[in-house]
């Protein structure tokens, strides 16, 4: 599979959008009939296609930079690997909220717990003992400032979703997106948050 443009995919990995977009039309037809048969019978309601695609672009926009293909073969493949993790991430949290885990969802009293709350989801640790107390507050600080940093709607998911309690049905309508593809950008900002709070979870996380 070789490019008309010998250089698209350097061009890309150095932060040429219009190359990376080039590239994204390029292979978006390989990578669509693929997925398309990937996504199980039962769930194409709710994980549509179209969702899927746009996740898999705006994850390869985000991390094209930190990405050195080959070829554009390893380029595509790439580009597979993305599609099939948001696919799992969407399947793995349907499937949650189908055993009812959305039901299950603890409550916080105040937005101080949801930030907390998410932190700990995240892989901190903020246990409310007098060692940890400033800890906490730390923690609920950290987490605000990381999610002020996300793109847009990652950060609006994560504020509706994990701040504010709404559910995944309410999320993907005030969007216009499937709940499926909320799934998947809850699950993209996670690790993107989890990327930013990294050496925040380890200092305050010591007793």
């Amino acid at each position: 599979m070789v490019s008309s443009n010998g250089n698209l995919l350097s061009r890309a990995g150095a932060g040429d959008r219009e190359a990376l977009v080039k590239l994204l039309e390029e292979h978006s037809p390989m990578v669509r009939r693929h997925m398309e048969r990937r996504i199980p019978r039962r769930w194409r309601a709710v994980v549509t296609v179209d969702d899927l695609m746009q996740q898999t672009f705006t994850d390869a926009y985000l991390n094209m930079t930190r990405f050195e293909p080959r070829d554009e073969e390893a380029f595509a493949s790439w580009l597979l690997l993305l599609a099939r993790c948001n696919l799992l991430d969407a399947l793995r949290a349907l499937r949650a909220e189908k055993r009812g885990g959305d039901r299950r969802r603890i409550e916080p009293r105040t937005p101080e717990d949801s930030f907390t709350a998410l932190y700990d989801l995240l892989g901190g640790t903020t246990q409310t003992t007098p060692s940890r107390a400033l800890a906490r507050d730390e923690a609920c600080a950290a987490v605000r400032r990381a999610i002020e940093r996300l793109p847009h709607t990652y950060r609006r998911v994560v504020e509706m979703y994990d701040i504010d309690g709404c559910s995944a049905a309410q999320v993907a309508a005030a969007l216009g997106r499937s709940r499926g593809a909320v799934y998947m950008i809850r699950a993209r900002a996670h690790r993107l948050l989890a990327e930013m709070l990294g050496g925040a979870s380890r200092f305050l996380s010591v007793t």
